[in-house]
């Protein structure tokens, strides 16, 4: 092959990996459409191909299934959306049993900020996502994208025993579990207050901030560890 030759050639090759990737991404939008909307059990190949603007068969190009392409956008939300909410609990419980109940109380308000401002980017998408990780009992519910939110609950607990086991305090995991999952759920249902118009952000970020304090305080309290006044 000439070099004239070789090098249409590479361009050639280099247009159809372009457009290959900009299929792939719109069939990822169009899947994640149909999951803010209608769930996992709404992600048919039909629906996400129409919605991508390609033919049916032309989804098997991309992915071998609909569960690759579902297991594809969990690895995205959860590094895209999903991610702030994990590292402003990292950076809230980080040498917590140091902290002063002032120090804490700023953390926490910095952490609640970015995960109410990850979550009401895509309110619609959340409520999706909270709904699913309630759903995982059914035999009928994709478990990939319904696991999100559990998974980072679960990451979260790791990151407080962990803390936990530096400050040598003595614990029972299924404390620890109980406080997260607490946390948790009050994060949840306050967020959804706010987009309903209930309340304001900064009131629910305060009376988060109070509840925490005695939520996670009790853990250091048993090992006389108290945070300071």
């Amino acid at each position: 092959m000439s070099p004239i030759n070789s090098v249409n050639a590479t361009r050639l090759d280099t247009k159809r990996e372009l457009a290959k990737a900009k299929t792939r991404r719109a069939l990822l939008k169009s899947a994640l459409q149909l999951y803010s909307l209608e769930g996992a059990c709404g992600m048919s190949m039909n629906k996400i191909a129409k919605g991508a603007g390609i033919a049916q068969p032309s989804f098997y190009n991309h992915f071998d299934s609909v569960e690759e392409l579902q297991s594809e956008l969990s690895r995205q939300l959860k590094d895209n959306y999903l991610s702030p909410m994990r590292m402003a609990w990292i950076d809230m419980l980080k040498d917590y049993a140091a902290l002063s109940k002032e120090e804490f109380n700023q953390r926490c308000q910095h952490c609640l900020t970015m995960i109410f401002a990850a979550a009401c980017q895509n309110i619609v998408l959340f409520q999706r996502l909270i709904e699913d990780s309630l759903c995982l009992g059914s035999p009928t519910e994709h478990k990939v994208l319904g696991r999100l939110i559990t998974d980072v609950r679960e990451e979260w607990t790791k990151i407080f025993i962990q803390g936990l086991q530096s400050a040598e305090c003595s614990f029972e995991e299924s404390d620890v579990h109980l406080c997260v999952d607490s946390a948790s759920a009050q994060v949840h249902e306050l967020i959804l207050g706010c987009h309903q118009g209930r309340y304001s952000q900064q009131q629910a970020i305060a009376m988060l901030c109070k509840n925490f304090d005695g939520l996670f305080g009790g853990f250091f309290i048993n090992n006389e560890q108290v945070i300071s006044s």
